[in-house]
């Protein structure tokens, strides 16, 4: 007989570790790989048609044809469940693991039913909690497809929107440590610092060498060996720290003010600048769009229905406990909040 439904709740729970990257958390849509047709079979598969048994269940059914006995598995019937478990496909090992995991199912779920298990109320219990888990799941699916389709219109309003975000700068960089390399080197004041540091900017805005101020700035702190490469190419404001992205405002061949921390401090100056053409920034935004409307989509979700506890039966919250630490220590391990965080799309 057919596959029942309750044959792949049971898989759902049962066959984890094919499924991975599928979980019933409770976290509401992550982001779920559509199925694959694309199998890792041996050449022999060729010859086994769709209704050809690929599973066979020896001394299954013997206690007569009950509701729900499965003898023999076809090769359709199998492929559909293993796509089901597993979207994207499986590995050859992963899916002869899954085919010996599935018979030994088929043939303990037979047994079940021919002594009524799946009448007890417990039972239905756990197939109404785990069909509500897979609900999930399978909403989660639902919304992943729909957002991955974006229209031409939608990206090309989002390009012109954040023009910005792909936006591409050649620069110069000249890193200026701020630590000496060992207690042979005097280190210089922060005065002193901040003046060297000037120093150097206007010998570069003076048309000084860069390769040769870099080397200047470590040779300093008695650093003497290989120095950075100051030439960044292909930059975006997301490939540098968000309070020097203001170098990418700079004009073709000037030089920024300086940048300080308390390990160096940096100046840039801007070589040449271009705008990566929507052509090749397409299926990026495609993603940034699809990842952007599952989010709001959980907010929505999570937004509308709020679960109120009942504090005289379950008693009141408890707040996780934080140890007191001085500024020199780092926060304990389980010390982090225990909220739960909706899960975001993978990629």
């Amino acid at each position: 007989m057919r596959l029942k439904a309750c044959a792949v709740l049971a898989l759902s729970c049962a066959l984890l570790p094919f499924a991975a990257g599928q979980t019933t958390s409770g976290k509401p849509l992550g982001h779920l790989p559509k199925p694959s047709q694309a199998a890792e079979l041996p050449a022999s598969a060729d010859t086994v048609k769709p209704g050809d048994p690929v599973i066979t269940l020896g001394g299954a059914c013997k206690n007569g044809a009950q509701t729900g006995c499965v003898a023999s598995v076809t090769r359709e019937d199998f492929e559909a469940m293993a796509n089901a478990a597993k979207p994207g496909g499986m590995t050859a090992d992963a899916r002869r693991n899954f085919g010996v995991q599935y018979g030994k199912i088929l043939a303990y779920s037979d047994e079940a039913r021919a002594i009524g298990l799946q009448n007890e109320p417990r039972f239905q219990l756990i197939l109404k909690y785990v069909t509500d888990q897979l609900l999930v799941e399978a909403l989660n699916e639902h919304y992943s497809e729909e957002f991955t389709h974006q229209s031409d219109q939608k990206i090309e309003e989002y390009y012109n929107q954040n023009a910005a975000k792909y936006r591409e700068a050649d620069l110069q960089r000249i890193i200026i440590p701020m630590q000496p390399a060992s207690s042979d080197v005097t280190k210089p004041t922060e005065a002193e610092q901040k003046a060297f540091i000037e120093k150097l900017r206007q010998q570069w805005v003076d048309g000084g060498d860069a390769t040769a101020l870099q080397k200047d700035a470590f040779a300093r702190m008695g650093l003497n060996g290989s120095v950075p490469d100051i030439n960044l190419k292909n930059y975006t404001p997301a490939m540098i720290p968000p309070n020097q992205e203001s170098v990418f405002t700079l004009k073709p061949g000037e030089v920024s003010g300086a940048f300080v921390d308390t390990g160096a401090g940096y100046l840039y100056k801007l070589v040449a600048e271009h705008q990566k053409p929507l052509s090749e920034v397409k299926s990026q935004i495609a993603k940034t769009l699809h990842d952007q409307m599952m989010r709001d989509k959980i907010q929505q979700l999570t937004d509308s229905v709020k679960p109120e506890l009942n504090d005289a039966y379950f008693g009141p919250e408890k707040k996780p406990v934080i140890p007191p630490m001085d500024n020199n220590q780092a926060p304990a391990q389980g010390a982090q909040s225990t909220e739960p965080q909706p899960s975001t799309p993978q990629k």
